[in-house]
C-alpha cells in the first residue's frame, strides 16, 4: 500500500484518486493536511511517514519543499477548466461563466529553481 500525503484544503476527487492508484500500482491509502501552509518545516514529521506527496502549494512553498522530500515524488494535479453553461451573478451585480475543474492528469515536479526579490 502507498501511503500518500495530500496537501490541500480541499477533498481529493474520485477522478484524482483513481488515477493516483493507477499510477501507484497499488492501494493508496491517504493521509489528508487541509490547513493552510505557512512554513514547509510544519509537513516534516508527516512526511517522514508517507510514500508520495501530492500538493496543491503555491509554488515558492513547493520550492521550498522539494529539498526536504528526500526522493519521494512530489505530484501535482493538472486540471481542465470546463464551462458548465451556468451564469454565476455576483454580489456587486456582475456576472460571470461558472466554470468546473475537471482532473485531467497528475504530473510530478522533478526540479525547481525559483529566485525572487522583494519588492
Amino acid at each position: 500500500m502507498k501511503k500518500v500525503l495530500w496537501i490541500s484544503r480541499h477533498e481529493m476527487t474520485k477522478d484524482q484518486f483513481d488515477d493516483l492508484t493507477r499510477i501507484a500500482g497499488e492501494p493508496v491509502e491517504l493521509t489528508l493536511w487541509q490547513d493552510t501552509v505557512t512554513d514547509i518545516h510544519q509537513l516534516l514529521p508527516t512526511i517522514k511517514e508517507v510514500d508520495v506527496v501530492a500538493a496543491v502549494l503555491p509554488l515558492q512553498l513547493i520550492a521550498e519543499l522539494l529539498p526536504f522530500l528526500e526522493g519521494k515524488p512530489l505530484l501535482q494535479a493538472e486540471s481542465d477548466r470546463v464551462p458548465t453553461g451556468r451564469i454565476l451573478h455576483l454580489q456587486d451585480g456582475r456576472t460571470e461563466q461558472e466554470y468546473a475543474f475537471r482532473h485531467r492528469c497528475w504530473q510530478q515536479v522533478l526540479k525547481l529553481e525559483l529566485q525572487t526579490v522583494r519588492l
